[in-house]
């Protein structure tokens, strides 16, 4: 029986003479970018090895037969899907077929499903999606997880909201893409939680735990609570709670410009971070506000001004800098 572990539209791959093969001892990648090929067998083991030993507390051996991994580079959102067979305890038959930009592959698809093969692995049977997806995209890149944390706020207290106790026993996708992106918004909401509180070898004792005797034991030995909806209930205020203290204590100017390529990206991949934690952003485009800059001391471009409670408190040119400084002051 063959178990499709992340439901999204992935392109064809189609091998030609123009396709290059790299081998590890447990990959064998298929691209038509020779130096890229390497690099993806190379992070599949690099992570192979990294998850097991974080997950696991331990190597893991190394498989009888390798795992294809079919490459598709495209100028679009990275996706990925992993399969293999179980029977009789044991795992076989892995294929895995990935696609989107470089930096997205190796940022947030390879991590992800790597982990569902060291899970399957270790468990040698089906996991409930939630805690498959939910581990995988805890390993993704922080701007993919915020997309996760959004939906699963949004849809909270709506027709949408899987309930918890179906949600935890869910071992099938839902039948519409609407679902499956709640499914694992839910799950990485729940997981990140988990882990988060008692680290990643805890939850794959917690895992094991439920196979044995059930959710609400689980829970309950593992993490403190009486039952299931008392784990959710905490996941959803210790995300939410942070996000109103700091809405109500800082704001950023972001100075950019059209010409600025750093400016774009930030505002693809960093804004919406800072919006997803409540933060007041106001984007100003240096050349109409520029006796404002000149005001502020703005160089280089982007350019951000931190204020907290009205008060200026810093000047920063690197995005990253931002959280350290916040994680500071709060």
């Amino acid at each position: 029986m063959r178990y499709l572990l992340l439901l999204l539209p992935l392109l064809l791959f189609e091998g030609d003479a123009s396709t290059f093969e790299y081998r590890t001892p447990n990959f064998v990648v298929f691209c038509h970018d020779a130096s890229f090929a390497v690099q993806v067998g190379e992070a599949a083991e690099y992570y192979r090895e990294k998850h097991a030993k974080e997950w696991l507390g331990k190597s893991i051996p190394n498989w009888y037969s390798p795992c294809p991994i079919r490459v598709n580079l495209i100028n679009d959102a990275g996706a990925g899907a992993t399969t293999f067979s179980f029977d009789q305890g044991e795992v076989f038959g892995w294929d895995m077929q990935i696609q989107g930009t470089p930096q997205s592959l190796m940022d947030s698809v390879i991590p992800h499903e790597v982990l569902h093969t060291v899970f399957a692995s270790h468990f040698r049977r089906p996991l409930p999606r939630w805690a498959d997806e939910g581990a995988a995209t805890y390993e993704e890149d922080e701007s993919e997880k915020q997309i996760h944390r959004q939906l699963a706020e949004q849809v909270v207290g709506t027709e949408q909201q899987i309930p918890i106790r179906r949600l935890l026993v869910m071992h099938h996708y839902p039948d519409n893409m609407g679902g499956i992106a709640v499914l694992y918004a839910q799950g990485f909401y729940l997981a990140e939680f988990l882990i988060n509180r008692k680290g990643k070898q805890e939850f794959i004792k917690f895992l094991d735990t439920a196979y044995r005797t059930d959710w609400d034991r689980a829970f309950e030995k593992h993490y403190g609570f009486k039952n299931q909806e008392a784990a959710y209930t905490p996941a959803w205020k210790e995300h939410s709670q942070p996000k109103q203290q700091m809405a109500s204590r800082y704001e950023i100017k972001m100075f950019t410009s059209p010409n600025c390529q750093r400016c774009e990206e930030d505002r693809r991949k960093v804004l919406p971070l800072l919006k997803a934690k409540g933060l007041i952003v106001e984007i100003l485009d240096y050349d109409r506000n520029l006796d404002l800059a000149r005001k502020e001391n703005v160089i280089g471009l982007p350019t951000y001004i931190i204020y907290e409670n009205g008060k200026r408190i810093a000047k920063l040119r690197e995005s990253r800098a931002i959280s350290s400084l916040l994680k500071r002051h709060h």
